[in-house]
């Protein structure tokens, strides 16, 4: 696999382009790049062939233990790799340590292995276990095993553990990758620890730069999670500025969770490639729709809209008039708000399609006004979209309080 970017200046927006795939040699990829979310090798609520309506373009799958755990004596027996098992072998698989989208449990950590959380608990992987596991799966792309378990909470103590521990498992790693003639087509990516602490990251960062791998995961900042997509950039941008201006320029930065896309235009203008899409997920499991994208007189709402309101029950116009996705231009929001409150598959089935599909247009839109330069005015446009949202929830609350005024 290569990496190139146009632009090797540290902490700047840029666009680069991920090719020669060893498996799928065609594929190629431009970053800024959001790996489409998955949940045991599928996208959650959509069918392959649903998913295939909402973009034929090539993607990159994010793969992730703890939902696909539990098939590993499967895939084994099988002798295929995960991608062929669960009949997705045209994406290119990314494998993650944790889930994104859900809460990795704090405080389980033992000397000589890091745990993952399955729905049937907790499983502890030593290095050993962790690349029989990589050799049964055979991921394109995959991160060493790491300590992760670090947050702005986290003290000096548990950060030094963190990092430590972190520097033996990519050495064990990167040993066995080395020496494994399955592993020749997979990349394996390190993560950099040390929490918000600038000394633990920088120790991470010195192990970690000259060795022989793609690029980096910025690791150890959350414990995964819905939550995430409340940090703020102000929260991350000192220590993730710091870890990218110590890291060689021309290697992939890849910062996993569900982001908002406020932080997410923050972190892409620090110079970070890859993301995943566990937000539109978790607005999709909110019962709400991504709207950040509309900016048509005809679409004068927020950033998105909650199908629990009532207000859409009458509503026979789509989530957005300009949107291309099959949910627009099939459905309104009054069958939607209908579907929602008969609490109807379909309704996540639909909501799933739009989120998808307007966070991949999202990314294509940051990728294109970088390269027109750009960049800093589409910025403040979504901005300004989010400004406007809190607005309407603003005036909602106040109508609320004035109705209750009237009653009282």
């Amino acid at each position: 696999m290569k990496f190139i970017i146009q632009s090797k200046k540290c902490c700047v927006a840029r666009v680069g382009i991920l090719t020669e795939f060893e498996r799928i040699p065609d594929s190629k990829f431009e970053t800024p790049l959001a790996l489409v979310y998955t949940k045991g090798g599928s996208v959650p609520h959509l069918t392959k062939d649903v998913f295939k309506l909402i973009t034929t373009n090539p993607q990159v799958l994010s793969i992730s233990l703890p939902s696909t755990y539990l098939m590993l004596d499967s895939v084994k027996n099988t002798n295929n790799s995960f991608a062929e098992f669960v009949g997705m072998k045209e994406y290119i698989n990314f494998l993650t340590l944790h889930d994104p989208a859900y809460t990795t449990p704090s405080g389980f950590q033992v000397f000589n292995s890091t745990p993952i959380w399955t729905r049937c608990g907790k499983h502890h992987l030593t290095p050993n276990k962790y690349m029989d596991l990589i050799e049964a799966f055979k991921p394109d792309i995959y991160v060493a095993l790491c300590d992760g378990d670090t947050n702005i909470n986290s003290g000096k103590k548990r950060l030094s553990k963190a990092v430590q521990r972190s520097i033996t498992f990519f050495e064990e790693c990167l040993t066995k990758h080395c020496s494994s003639e399955t592993l020749k087509s997979s990349e394996i990516l390190g993560a950099i620890e040390g929490g918000y602490d600038k000394e633990a990251r920088t120790l991470s960062i010195n192990y970690l730069k000259n060795k022989p791998i793609m690029g980096y995961v910025i690791d150890g900042l959350h414990n995964n999670g819905p939550d995430i997509k409340n940090i703020s950039a102000e929260e991350i941008k000192e220590v993730v500025e710091h870890t990218i201006n110590l890291l060689p320029t021309e290697k992939l930065k890849v910062s996993m969770g569900c982001w908002n896309p406020l932080t997410v235009l923050d972190l892409v203008e620090l110079g970070v490639d890859i993301f995943d899409t566990s937000y539109p997920y978790i607005i999709t499991e909110n019962l709400e729709a991504l709207t950040f994208l509309c900016n048509h007189h005809s679409c004068n709402i927020g950033h998105v809209i909650s199908f629990t309101e009532e207000r859409y029950a009458d509503d026979f116009s789509p989530i957005c008039s300009h949107c291309e996705c099959l949910t627009c231009k099939n459905h309104t929001k009054a069958y939607l708000h209908h579907l929602c409150k008969t609490k109807e598959m379909l309704f996540s089935v639909l909501l799933m399609i739009h989120n998808v599909h307007q966070y991949l247009e999202f990314f294509n839109a940051i990728r294109e006004n970088i390269k027109r330069g750009t960049f800093y005015d589409y910025k403040k446009e979504i901005n300004l979209k989010f400004k406007q949202n809190n607005v309407i929830e603003t005036d909602k609350l106040t109508d609320t309080q004035s109705a209750k005024s009237k009653v009282l």
